[in-house]
Formats: C-alpha cells, structure tokens, sequence
C-alpha cells in the first residue's frame, strides 16, 4: 500500500475534502473528545517525551579535552543546561565545537 500511495494521485481523497459535518465529527470538540478535562500525568509527559526524542539514547556535553561535562535525556535539556536556544542540533549533526568550550555528541 505504501508504494501504492506514493502516488498521491492512486490514494481515494485525492482531490476531495470533507464536509463540514465530517469535519465536526473526526475534531470531537469538547466532551466528545476522550481527554476533555484531563491532563497528562509527569510520568506519560515523561513516555511521550522519550517516545518522539530524536535522539532515543540521549546526548552529552563533553569539553576540548573530550572529558564528559554532563549527559542529557535530550537536545533541549543540553540547550537550557547552556541557557542557550535549540542551536544545539546544528552542532550535534555538524561536530562543531560550540564557543570554543565544548563538543556535543550522541549517545550510543
């Protein structure tokens, strides 16, 4: 089916949309929708966070020495550890060094 509808012209909506109605029925807004009212809990925040992390094993922070500075569960941790913006994915896929202090690696 995948290569199938890699033409999109082959898959059954193309060119179509839905109505208005159907729209309202697959949104489920308000007390239709399953998680109305609810909010996650820090353990299935923490399951999601890992589940769609782009780096599943984690990253660290090494300095010019290679000496291991700190490890993270993600680029975003590194980047708050640095009080930094999300700039840390172009020096993890680049290998630069970041402000000549550190080097920033995958873990594996």
């Amino acid at each position: 089916m995948v290569n199938w509808y890699k033409d999109k012209q082959n898959h059954p909506m193309f060119g179509k949309t839905h109505t208005k109605q159907a729209r309202e029925l697959i949104s489920k807004p308000g007390k239709l929708n399953p998680m109305y009212g609810k909010k996650h809990s820090e353990s299935t925040k923490a399951k999601i966070s890992t589940k769609k992390n782009k780096y599943p094993l984690g990253v660290s922070i090494y300095d010019l020495d290679y000496n291991l500075v700190k490890k993270f569960n993600n680029n975003v941790e590194l980047a708050e550890f640095l009080n930094i913006s999300k700039t840390v994915g172009r020096y993890l896929n680049s290998g630069k060094i970041y402000n000549n202090m550190y080097h920033f690696k995958v873990n594996t």
